[in-house]
């Protein structure tokens, strides 16, 4: 299969020529790329860069750039909560509630029998369960709900200072800020930023640095996919996880404790078409696979990086 963004932009009605194309696809395998890099790659001035880039966020095919943050190795464990309601008459007020919730850091409203899918990262999963609950008793709406815990584990727990936070939390919210910018808005001297960027990236503390690509704008949709697996049929698994990793348009992929074995997000042209490809990776694997679900996401609500 051709790379991602070729199969995604490609032929569509938007106004993205091949050289948009390859920008977008340098960008996407990391966003902090400097202009000089990303100009040496894609064969294009600095100057060309930096205007196809600035359009490609103005016309919002670009909705920002983050640094991926590897919370496990700071100590913390992932969460994803999927959450099934009745009508919301403000349902607005209902996403800002479960912002307030501690550790969140997504929200997404999704289009399945579950409405809401919301990602938790904590150190201590009993107090988040008792803040989830003390909600769920004021909001009488909610019918149902499960949680996903993210099963992976670091090697080692990576310590971090208030500095480090600070400079995290900057490329949070947009990794290709110039470290002299990071240094001017968190009173860290740029060496120090540098160097710090450096030793976080180092550490697996930061795992990478991604472009967030509105995929609706080519008529395309983001899917969770939900996997169960019988225990004693795990040794497909390594070939399932390999057929993933070589398919552009999965975007992450992990094994998952709770009601489903496996998670993975994907991006594709609609339901029939997702639909279609979980029924041939279940026929390929239905000795492994007991049940699937797939959760189409409709819109991102929330996202900001929250450390302790």
């Amino acid at each position: 299969m051709t790379n991602m963004m070729e199969y995604l932009f490609i032929g569509s009605k938007l106004k993205v020529d091949k050289l948009d194309v390859k920008l977008l696809d340098a960008l996407r395998e990391d966003a902090r790329s400097s202009l000089k890099d990303l100009s040496k790659r894609c064969r294009m001035s600095k100057q060309t860069i930096l205007y196809r880039m600035n359009k490609l966020v103005e016309s919002k095919i670009i909705k920002g750039f983050h640094a991926n943050i590897n919370y496990t190795a700071l100590g913390y464990d992932m969460y994803y909560l999927f959450i099934k309601t009745r009508y919301l008459a403000d349902e607005s007020k209902f996403v800002e509630e479960l912002s307030r919730i501690t550790g969140c850091i997504s929200i997404m409203n999704c289009l399945s029998q579950y409405n809401y899918n919301v990602k938790i990262i904590t150190k201590d999963i009993y107090s988040t369960i008792k803040e989830l609950e003390d909600l769920f008793n004021r909001k009488k709406n909610i019918t149902t709900h499960f949680m996903l815990q993210r099963l992976e584990k670091p090697s080692s727990i990576i310590v971090i200072d208030d500095k480090d936070k600070l400079i995290l939390r900057e490329l949070s919210i947009n990794c290709r800020l110039p470290s002299l910018e990071i240094s001017r808005r968190t009173k860290i001297g740029y060496d120090a930023v540098h160097k710090r960027i450096k030793t976080l990236i180092k550490n697996k503390v930061i795992d990478n640095f991604i472009t967030i690509i509105d995929f609706e704008k080519v008529g395309f949709m983001d899917y969770s996919i939900l996997l169960k697996f019988a225990d004693d049929k795990l040794e497909q698994l390594p070939l399932l996880e390999s057929q993933l990793k070589n398919n552009p348009l999965v975007v992450r992929r992990f094994k998952t404790v709770g009601e489903f074995s496996y998670m993975f997000e994907i991006v594709d042209k609609d339901f029939l078409s997702i639909n279609d490809q979980i029924s041939r990776i279940r026929s390929q694997f239905h000795e492994m696979i007991r049940s699937s679900h797939i959760v189409p996401i409709q819109k991102h609500y929330f996202y900001e990086t929250k450390i302790e």
